[in-house]
């Protein structure tokens, strides 16, 4: 769910909800499964606990929802099984597309949420909206993240009916971790609905607290689940890649083809229910969907991107700390890997261990970072997390990565703490220590020591209640602490920060449902006391029809580079509204005053950023995004950068699609206006076209077709210099 989708539910709460308490619903078991095919059979239902999902929380303020919606729950003891009944006095007015899974944030959905630990800090959330479409994902609210990464294997379906649409979902035990008991179990759960009309809706079995800042802890418990059958809690999930491509990276000569076709495999076994151990071979790595792009023009630290790949998304939130520690992209070309994580009580802990063929990391710096690489030189990778449920509803943990090579070895230790002292309020802190040693090679190129050890503590103290949100935080990473298995682009700094914000609600009542202010302060120097930046932020964020909205940040800061203290002045705008249910419109715009980083000077960057997304029919969607940037100094526009990502989807059905993705990047550079020799123009061209049916979240197939050109000033226009076919077969055996 690639927005906070359901989880605006973690910062959107209500007035009055914990003055009662969370309620209790007795889950009952059937006799019988029931069909799973949108229709809500009055006889097959017969036995299920039904419960009202009519209490809006957003934007209004637990008051009596204006549409109405039941939920209705039991279990066999092999599965669960829920079914939504939800009106709608407008059918016509209800969103719902066939999309790939994950992809319906801007549907009508209803969605249940499970706390199968009871532990009010990890749930499930399992959607789906009025087609069958599904999402899902895991929340976690210890660190206040949604994970939408994860897929389990579940069954559902949906259909819109004359009072509004009905859906059934079919959630296997085997997909969930919980307490290994036979007695009667207690989890939290939770029913929301999505009503995006003028404004996005959302609707709830519980009320909410806006001045309690924890979402699980609020949320009603459901009894039962007892004798729970195990069975063989076991998936072998094989994987076939085949490619043939031709390449010449220099745009001339003769093509070059190689054709690859290799296997894999995946297996995930519940030893127990709370207990579950993942295994790999060649785990693939090939992306049969392209990254969103993003402008690496005057920027001088390394980008961030998401992690694929089956084996290492299962369970990966058991090693999730504030600092991103853990980032297993960095693991380019494993061959192997095994992972063990599991829950009793209250100690959760997570072992990984695998290889990488290729070895890559960040060498960050306070003011920039570059990528090492130790080429063909294979390393070992081992991650250990252990965390402990403290004081009702704090956390205490400790985590260690190590990967090391030829010459090479990196090993993290870190010691981190959740404290929730009040209702509102949140203490974080975490203190890491690293040791590295690099071989030669690192050593000269990107002038290490053979041998470096390095401090990082992380201490944020926060606070939210239903008006007003604080923060103030202290970062102190020394400089020669490195992270390699996470993204930490930066160190060689101590960060001071301070927020307070204020927000005003109107219920939905006046123009504005929503408008929050903020100002923000932080200085940031390096480890020798030289200040590096000093910032002052005011941020706007409202809320009103046609579920528009308008973020603004402005303000200004005194930065420090290459020897120089520059005046930056920044102004920043993002707007965006759906005029219709089919369209919605955005505008991203970036005026400020900023250091020209190549040539060290201040320049003026103005950034312009449309975005559409158009529905045609239920099958059709078209996603542009643009940006353009222009940068100009004294004497002139130091240089244009244009970005496209065009994206067109026919949805055939809730499993199959055929994809056209185009990304076009284009810069134009005044090679007088630069300090030494650049290229005047440089383009890329991808396109890809792609055909998915996924019967599952494992069961998939993949078949495309994929290009790309580049043109600089050698060339008076695009040289081809790759082409590949590629398919990819996974299959879910569960025996």
């Amino acid at each position: 769910m690639r927005a906070a989708l359901l989880f605006a539910v973690a910062t959107a709460t209500g007035a009055d909800a914990a003055a009662q308490g969370p309620s209790t619903i007795e889950i009952p078991r059937t006799p019988a499964a029931p069909v799973i095919d949108g229709r809500v059979d009055p006889a097959e239902w017969a036995g299920a606990a039904r419960v009202e999902v009519d209490i809006e929380y957003q934007p209004a303020d637990n008051r009596p929802a204006d549409v109405r919606a039941e939920a209705l729950i039991m279990e066999d003891g092999e599965t669960l099984f829920v079914a939504f009944l939800a009106e709608d006095p407008d059918t016509s007015s209800i969103r719902a597309y066939f999309k790939d899974r994950d992809a319906i944030v801007v549907d009508d959905w209803m969605s249940v949420v499970l706390d199968t630990f009871n532990d009010e800090r990890r749930a499930y959330a399992f959607t789906v909206n009025p087609l069958g479409v599904q999402a899902d994902a895991i929340f976690d609210d210890v660190n206040g993240r949604l994970d939408d990464s994860w897929n389990g294997i579940w069954d559902s379906a949906g259909r819109i009916i004359e009072s509004g649409y009905s859906v059934e979902l079919a959630i296997p035990f085997k997909q969930l971790r919980f307490s290994d008991t036979e007695s009667v179990q207690t989890w939290g759960v939770d029913f929301v609905r999505q009503y995006p009309r003028d404004q996005v809706t959302l609707i709830s079995s519980n009320p909410r607290n806006r001045d309690i800042s924890c979402y699980l802890c609020q949320i009603a418990k459901a009894d039962g689940f007892h004798n729970l059958e195990r069975g063989r809690n076991l998936e072998i999930i094989p994987t076939v890649t085949a490619s043939a491509s031709k390449d010449r990276p220099s745009g001339q000569g003769d093509w070059l083809g190689a054709d690859e076709s290799e296997g894999g495999l995946d297996v995930r076994w519940g030893i127990t229910p709370d207990m579950y151990l993942n295994a790999t071979l060649n785990p693939d790595f090939s992306q049969v969907e392209a990254d969103s792009p993003q402008l690496d023009v005057n920027n001088t630290f390394a980008l961030f991107f998401p992690e694929r790949r089956t084996f290492f998304l299962d369970g990966s939130d058991y090693f999730e700390t504030r600092q991103n520690l853990v980032h297993t992209r960095t693991i380019a070309e494993p061959e192997y890997g095994a992972k063990l994580t599991g829950k009793s009580g209250a100690h959760t802990f997570g072992l990984l261990a695998a290889n990488d063929r290729s070895t890559s990391f960040v060498i960050p710096g306070s003011l920039r970072s570059s990528t090492a690489s130790l080429g063909d030189s294979p390393s070992d990778v081992a991650i250990g997390r252990y965390r402990a449920d403290i004081l009702g509803n704090s956390t205490v943990g400790a985590l260690v990565t190590d990967r090391q090579g030829s010459g090479y070895r990196n090993t993290v230790m870190s010691l981190d703490t959740m404290l929730r002292p009040t209702d509102q309020d949140t203490i974080a802190i975490q203190a890491m220590r690293s040791r590295s040693s690099y071989p030669g090679q690192i050593q000269r190129d990107f002038g290490q020591q053979a041998d470096i050890a390095g401090d990082n503590l992380f201490v944020e103290y926060s606070h939210a209640d239903r008006r007003w949100d604080w923060r103030v935080g202290y970062f102190d990473v020394g400089e020669d602490f490195r992270a390699d298995l996470g993204f930490i682009n930066r160190v060689d700094y101590k960060h001071v920060v301070t927020t307070v914000g204020h927000t005003w609600r109107w219920d939905g009542e006046g123009f504005f449902s929503r408008i929050r202010f903020a100002a923000d302060w932080d200085r940031t120097e390096d480890q020798s006391g030289l200040k590096l930046e000093e910032e002052t932020e005011f941020f706007l964020n409202m809320n009103g029809p046609m579920q528009s909205f308008l973020n603004g940040l402005f303000g200004g800061s005194k930065s420090w580079w290459n020897g120089q203290y520059f005046d930056e002045q920044f102004n920043q705008v993002q707007v965006g509204f759906s005029p219709s249910m089919d369209l919605t419109l955005g505008m991203r715009i970036r005026i400020e005053d900023v250091v020209d980083f190549a040539n060290t000077r201040l320049g003026r960057s103005n950034r312009f950023g449309p975005q559409m997304r158009y529905q045609w029919g239920r099958h059709l969607q078209l996603d542009l995004e643009h940006t353009i940037q222009q940068f100009d100094v004294d004497g002139g526009r130091l240089f244009t950068a244009r970005l496209t990502d065009l994206r067109s989807i026919w949805q055939f059905d809730a499993r199959s699609a055929l994809r056209f993705t185009l990304q076009h990047s284009d810069t134009e550079r005044d090679r007088s206006l630069y300090t030494f020799p650049v290229q005047h123009l440089h383009r890329e061209l991808t396109t890809q076209l792609l055909y998915s049916f996924k019967l599952n979240a494992a069961t998939r197939f993949f078949i495309g077709y994929s290009d790309a050109g580049f043109r600089d000033d050698r060339y008076q226009s695009l040289v081809e210099t790759n082409r590949t076919w590629f398919a990819k077969f996974s299959y879910a055996w569960l025996p």
